[in-house]
């Protein structure tokens, strides 16, 4: 009775690892595929932060193209992974280096606020791209939470980073009223991680586009 009970069990435990397997297989290159899509979007995000729309180019598998409201193409771009999970380095349609996109995890209120910042080769911001909610950002709801607004994100386009400090602490950009906490991270953070990616992008600048 027990080596039935002992055969059966192997018997399930075999067929449930091999239909896990199986269904592993099936769903991870999809997992992947929608993953890497989805960073795209953000690096687009980040590289032109006013389009309305991005998508993949009709013509070339890995070229990202931002559209405006009409649908005209107002930016392309091509991206190639640096350093997995923080740096990208960004490209136009000829291969000529854009600049780069990077991310910091500054602490805010509630927790660290993911953030996703795009630098051009002239160390002017491009545009940043802070967590949402949903993807486990934690400050205060109706007040940290506007970390994510559009006019909060967008004050930081075309800033040096002398100037990414909040106004009060001697920078530029406007603090969310009540949130000091979140704005003041994220400022901090963006300011940080130009410091530590300048030296990069300007070693970038000195070398021939690529192949």
């Amino acid at each position: 009775m027990k080596l039935k009970m002992i055969l059966l069990l192997t018997c399930v435990c075999a067929v449930s690892a091999f239909l896990l397997a199986w269904v592993y297989g099936i769903t991870e290159p999809k997992i992947r595929q929608d993953i890497a899509k989805k960073t795209n979007l953000y690096l687009m995000e980040v590289a032109f932060p006013k389009g309305e729309e991005y998508k993949l180019s009709d013509k070339d598998t890995i070229l990202w193209v931002a559209c405006d409201s009409a649908g005209k193409i107002v930016g392309s771009a091509k991206f190639e992974l640096t350093i997995p999970g923080t740096l990208w380095t960004i490209f136009d349609t000829t291969q000529n280096k854009m600049g780069i996109a990077f991310k910091v995890w500054p602490k805010g209120y509630g927790g660290a606020i993911e953030t996703l910042v795009g630098l051009g080769m002239d160390t002017v911001l491009t545009g940043i791209r802070t967590v949402t909610p949903a993807e486990g950002l934690r400050e205060t709801p109706g007040l940290g939470i506007k970390v994510t607004a559009l006019w909060f994100k967008h004050q930081f386009i075309g800033k040096k980073e002398q100037d990414v400090l909040l106004k009060k602490d001697g920078g530029a950009l406007d603090a969310i009223t009540a949130a000091t906490i979140s704005s003041r991270a994220v400022a901090k953070g963006v300011q940080k991680g130009i410091s530590e990616y300048k030296e990069y992008l300007s070693s970038q600048a000195t070398e021939l586009p690529s192949d």
